[in-house]
């Protein structure tokens, strides 16, 4: 055998980035997981700044290889922090006392998160570098984490623009760093953050790209434009029917009495939690709401569910056999979620056969205006909300709706899929 052909069989070799994994929300958790499916293909190390036990234990012993600070790096906080950009700053030196053989990889994968583009500096300029822009931060651009559980500024919207001043001027400036070099690109997780990517940072957006089409380059290399790497469930952990241990699972929850729609994400206005409770007035469904929150917002959702007669049951986040027998069992997965970057929640309920009805904004059109499992449903369309939590009592359509999305989810959301689109980012350029 040649020496061409022995490396044409090397695996390849992929970095992969992320500053912080402490909130282990669902970004978090679905790069985990395409972290534990190419392990088995790929070579792959993780530099990060902030690992958790938690986090590392959903890596099921992959084969990884980590990076990390030798003593737990510590993120400012406070208004002058804010004002300073000293959370980006602090990050950039911290990265520099991590040793990264980089001759050791083939490529560079950069997942979106506090930390991550302030690496982009150190990365040799040979190696072709992704950065996968779930969201331009939306702290930095938009107001909707600025706001209490109702909706209200929770400080003059003027002011908190200015108190994220510099932030947006050091995040522009390393995405500006990011697309000069040749063999780079970004990416959205969907059509809908392909184009706010459009919008936040002046990059050209082409929406007939297919996911994972690496993006049109100028002479040296460096990309004309943004593209999207959607994201994906790992099928194995949402059978169709309910396996012995989600069963198990199933007696050691909290009893919920009578018909139930499940919401998922921490309580708060980015995810629509206030607008999902107040849909279900006069309906008769309870909305059990999953991934924690504030307690001051716990206690306000739930009295202002006994305000307009609806129970609320609100719960952690679950084991995945746990959260995997809640959504099977609910009449419907609802979201308000406001300019939702992907959304993985409409997929996983049609995974486990559960109608998903969602506002009809960003990432959730993406993922449900080509199947007719559920609906998308206009935010300040009352009625409309009304007949679809009538429609739920239909179970042959409810039937349909399950068949469907199974199928839909199996050809487009799995794993193998976002494992292609990836490798075809990397290494086409």
């Amino acid at each position: 055998m040649s020496q061409h052909d022995e490396e044409d069989i090397s695996p390849l070799r992929v970095l992969i980035v992320r500053g912080s994994f402490a909130s282990l929300g669902g970004a978090e958790r679905e790069l985990l997981q395409l972290m534990r499916a190419t392990s088995m293909k790929w070579k792959v190390g993780l530099a990060t700044l902030e690992m958790t036990e938690e986090a590392e234990a959903l890596l099921d012993g992959a084969p990884i290889q980590m990076y990390q600070p030798k003593t737990a790096h510590i993120w400012s906080h406070g208004a002058l922090a804010e004002i300073v950009a000293r959370s980006s700053r602090d990050a950039q030196k911290a990265w520099r006392d991590i040793e990264i053989p980089w001759s050791e990889y083939d490529a560079v994968h950069l997942s979106v998160c506090k930390g991550t583009l302030e690496l982009l500096p150190l990365i040799p300029a040979q190696l072709p570098v992704h950065y996968h822009c779930l969201e331009p931060p939306r702290w930095l651009y938009e107001d909707v984490l600025h706001r209490r559980l109702d909706g209200k500024p929770k400080r003059p919207l003027w002011l908190t623009k200015l108190l994220f001043t510099r932030q947006r001027r050091r995040d522009r400036a390393f995405v500006r760093q990011l697309i000069q070099r040749p063999k780079s690109s970004i990416s959205g997780n969907s059509m809908w953050i392909q184009r706010r990517i459009k919008t936040v940072y002046r990059l050209s957006s082409d929406p007939t790209k297919e996911n994972g089409e690496p993006p049109q380059r100028d002479e040296r290399g460096a990309p004309l434009e943004a593209t999207h790497l959607m994201h994906v469930i790992d099928l194995e952990q949402w059978p169709l029917e309910a396996s012995p241990e989600e069963r198990d699972a199933a007696t050691k929850m909290e009893a919920i009495d009578g018909p139930y729609v499940v919401t998922i994400g921490r309580i708060s206005h980015v995810k629509g939690t206030w607008e999902t409770l107040h849909s279900l007035a006069g309906t008769g469904l309870c909305l059990v709401q999953v991934g924690g929150g504030d307690v001051r917002d716990r206690n306000a959702l739930m009295e202002e569910g006994k305000q307009i007669g609806v129970e609320v049951h609100c719960m952690p986040r679950l084991p995945q056999v746990a959260l995997c027998h809640l959504i099977r069992n609910a009449r419907a997965m609802v979201s308000h979620a406001h300019a939702e970057p992907f959304g993985l929640t409409p997929i996983e309920a049609m995974a486990v056969g559960t109608p998903a009805l969602m506002v009809d904004e960003g990432g959730f059109q993406c993922t449900m205006s080509s199947v007719d499992s559920g609906k998308l449903l206009r935010r300040d369309d009352a009625q409309a909300w009304k007949e679809a939590y009538q429609s739920l009592d239909d179970e042959p359509l409810r039937a349909q709706w399950a068949n469907t999305g199974r199928t839909y989810v199996e050809e487009h959301f799995t794993l193998p899929v976002q494992i292609a689109a990836l490798e075809r980012m990397l290494t086409q350029y």
